[in-house]
């Protein structure tokens, strides 16, 4: 009976990885396909305190002012290829690395289903995705920021100093998640394996 639930999880939780992965794929194929498109527009928040006449907008109650520390949205309506390609940068690394992500997990679940999911090989998989996650994503980060950067000095009339206004901490704390299950579950089958032994 437990067997047949875990392998159910095992099974849903696989078919999941597999989804994430081919909807990343597929988001991130549909990006490039857009940023090579002349004529397609380009979002980038821009920091409010390079921007000015903040103080002058309509439209919000007294007492109610733009955050001088924001970030605002703003469209390139007919960007060049450069300033697509940065937009690009800006989200492609992020796609990539989740739909690689999902792809290792997916073939680490569909190995945990046809056989005993708690072996020492399944928790050095789950640690490399978890590594993977980590400094992959840490990489991806800085690449997005710097892409922002660079899009930003594009769009900004005075040069001013980008502050990255986002955080890798999610990638980091995943990586950490995945790293400690992985620890966790190789623990698991030394101390079985011990128990095998001395039974």
């Amino acid at each position: 009976m437990l067997g047949n639930r875990l392998g159910t999880w095992l099974r849903w939780l696989r078919i999941t990885a597999t989804f994430v992965f081919i909807a990343a794929l597929c988001l991130a194929v549909a990006m490039l396909v857009i940023a090579l498109i002349p004529g397609s527009p380009v979002t980038q928040e821009l920091p409010a305190a390079a921007l000015t006449g903040l103080d002058r907008v309509g439209g919000v109650t007294t007492g109610v002012a733009v955050n001088p520390s924001g970030w605002i949205p703003f469209t390139i309506h007919d960007p060049s290829l450069a300033q697509r390609l940065l937009g690009l940068l800006t989200v492609l690394p992020g796609l990539v690395l989740v739909a690689e992500i999902a792809r290792r997990m997916a073939n680490l679940l569909r190995g945990a289903q046809a056989s005993d999911p708690f072996t020492a090989d399944t928790a050095r998989a789950l640690v490399a995705v978890g590594k993977i996650t980590a400094f992959a994503g840490l990489g991806a980060w800085i690449l997005s920021q710097i892409a922002q950067g660079v899009l930003s000095w594009t769009m900004l009339s005075s040069p001013v100093t980008f502050r990255p206004h986002q955080t890798p901490l999610g990638w980091l704390a995943v990586g950490l998640i995945f790293v400690a299950f992985g620890q966790i579950l190789d623990r698991g089958v030394t101390m079985r394996a011990e128990l095998d032994t001395v039974i």
